[in-house]
């Protein structure tokens, strides 16, 4: 019997045993890129997820805990988990922010640090498990510094903070082999970044563009470059027999494939128990909900103090968590919602897919049933989303293929139009920003048709500022003329332009005119794109002014019937740190309160 010494990077063993006759002994070499590489990657993802649950869950969980708060969202997936509280009484809008982020910082500060000290003698493990955690830490604060409106030091700090993080774990896992530049840079890339580019992939499932694939991976694979290129920082890795280090690569390579199989497993039977207690408990909810009568008449015409209130994530439309909010509108004036549920299209290909996102057809109807209660009427707008996001986009000038579109979207109108009578929607639109598409009347006038029969109540289209808006010709069809009003208005925003337009339209269909939308961002010189939210310097007080004068041009005109401010999020997104086109917690909220509340209509 003959024994050697062994250690390893992963696991305690001092002594290995083997058996069988003396042998002359083998040269001893260090563990190959290949061993290191492949052991990281069996172990990636059970390493990622718990590192997400440190970095997305954990800081909301302390704070239910420990401050009392309530946990207003908990999402569990095999690819995800997040957390988000906010304080008892609150909505997401009013939560702690700047808490949440100081705890998450001082999270990953205090991991990385017990990381370091208690596995000094398993490198690459250690660079496993910090490259989970500063990745994950480091992609919603760059995010916020690549593509945000405003970068404070302390978001710079922060982001650089996690980098450090992430860069530290992957120059151990290049340590951890020995060779030249790219054998060291292979340890990193194999073990790290190309499961990660798996990892990531799987999200493309569920809409994400290879763009932000790319934006998640490509961080790690600069700074493996980069930690590729320090050589040596501590002692030697351990040695071991080839025969040995290739059995115990495999071993730890399978047991990190069963780990993570397992933890897989474990995760979903966990997210069906949670979904099932969920969902009787928000069954519950709903069917203690009053429901319309069926007779209930339908105003034809009615003055419309609005905004659009769209799901936002993590909340989407959830009924429970949006009562605090909806009493809030309810306060500034607001007496109708715009409810826009969301269908999923392609520019160059007729195919639509619905219902989709976070907008499902019982939580529409419990927020209609919810604002009902309050005296609040419901526009229900179902919109296509592309792409690039702009439906003014689509466009089939091929007439197979645009029947074949028109096919399409008469069933995506048939199925919306249904939901509408069944919740008792005070309103519904019958199309948003389709521009390519409107010119051909006669399609759209048989839609209109349709719709009205399965629908009793009144009609509008949601038209593009600009040529659609002012060439529409069915608008006879319909009970509003609707218009997303974001023309852009001179730098004394003056409205006399804006106000002509509008009028002709108005007089020339004799139709009343509602703003499906309305809306400015809140950077400077909001009035000359009010559609662009690219970042700028920050104005609230210049959106308000913009807001000022448009209320002042229109609201008090007979034919007009109101407007719906884009938009406020069910997440109650927002405040002085935002530049979206968002209103609330700005200056703008401000002068749409005292319109709503004293304006006399």
């Amino acid at each position: 019997m003959q024994t050697f010494c062994y250690s390893t990077s992963y696991i305690g063993l001092k002594h290995w045993p083997q058996s069988g006759p003396v042998r002359p002994p083998v040269p001893a070499k260090p563990m190959n890129r290949l061993s290191v590489s492949l052991v990281n990657a069996g172990f990636f993802y059970p390493v990622y997820w718990n590192s997400m649950f440190v970095v997305r869950a954990a800081p909301a969980l302390l704070h239910v805990v420990f401050l009392g708060q309530r946990l207003l969202a908990f999402q569990l997936g095999p690819l995800w988990i997040n957390a988000v509280c906010s304080p008892v009484g609150a909505f997401a809008g009013q939560s702690e922010r700047s808490e949440s982020a100081i705890l998450e910082a001082l999270l990953v500060a205090a991991s990385a640090i017990a990381i370091i000290l208690l596995m000094r003698q398993r490198r690459a493990f250690a660079g496993l498990l910090l490259a989970s955690l500063g990745q994950i830490a480091l992609f919603d604060s760059l995010f916020r510094v690549v593509f945000g409106s405003r970068r404070p030091p302390a978001l710079i700090l922060t982001a650089a903070f996690y980098a450090a993080v992430l860069f530290v774990g992957l120059v151990l896992m290049a340590s951890s082999t020995n060779g030249g530049y790219f054998k060291r840079w292979a340890a990193p890339v194999v073990g790290f970044c190309l499961p990660l580019a798996l990892f990531s992939s799987f999200y493309l499932c569920w809409g994400a563009a290879w763009q932000e694939i790319g934006t998640i991976v490509a961080p790690a694979l600069v700074l493996s470059a980069l930690a590729a290129t320090w050589k040596k920082p501590w002692k030697k890795p351990p040695t071991s027999s080839p025969q040995t280090a290739r059995a115990v690569t495999l071993r730890l390579f399978a047991m990190g494939l069963a780990a993570s199989l397992l933890l897989a497993g474990v995760i979903h039977a966990a997210e069906a128990v949670r979904d099932r207690a969920h969902l009787k408990a928000h069954q519950a909810f709903l069917n203690a909900i009053p429901k319309p009568a069926a007779s209930a008449a339908y105003p034809r015409i009615f003055f419309q103090k609005g905004v659009n209130f769209t799901a936002e994530g993590p909340i989407g439309y959830d009924p429970q968590a949006v009562i605090p909010l909806l009493d809030l509108l309810k306060n500034y004036g607001v007496n109708s919602i715009a409810l826009v549920p969301y269908g999923f299209a392609l520019s160059k290909e007729p195919v639509i897919r619905y219902p989709g996102g976070m907008e499902s057809n019982e939580d529409i109807e419990a927020i209609t049933a919810l604002a009902h209660q309050r005296g609040i009427k419901v526009l229900l707008k179902p919109q296509l989303w592309t792409r690039a996001g702009f439906p003014g986009n689509i466009d089939f000038p091929v007439p197979a293929e645009r029947a074949r579109w028109f096919g399409a979207y008469r069933t995506f109108l048939e199925y919306y139009a249904t939901l509408a009578a069944k919740i008792h929607a005070d309103l519904f639109s019958v199309g948003v920003e389709l521009g390519k598409m409107t010119p051909y009347e006669s399609e759209w006038r048989a839609l209109i048709a349709r719709a009205r029969e399965l629908y009793p109540g009144p009609l509008v289209y949601s038209a593009t500022q600009g040529p659609e808006f002012e060439t529409i010709r069915f608008w006879d069809a319909l009970d509003y003329i609707g218009l997303n009003e974001y023309y852009p208005l001179p730098d004394d925003l003056s409205t006399a332009d804006l106000f002509q337009k509008v009028g002709a339209i108005h007089a020339k269909f004799g139709r009343p005119v509602i703003f499906t939308e309305a809306g400015f961002p809140s950077f400077e010189k909001p009035n000359r794109a009010p559609w662009d939210e690219t970042p700028r310097a920050f104005a609230p007080a210049e959106q308000a002014r913009c807001y000022e004068a448009i209320l002042q041009a229109f609201y008090m005109q007979p034919w007009f019937q109101g407007m719906y401010w884009w938009k406020v999020g069910t997440n109650g997104f927002g405040g002085p740190e935002d530049g979206s086109h968002t209103p609330w917690g700005k200056p703008a909220m401000d002068v749409v309160k005292r319109w709503y509340v004293h304006g006399k209509r």
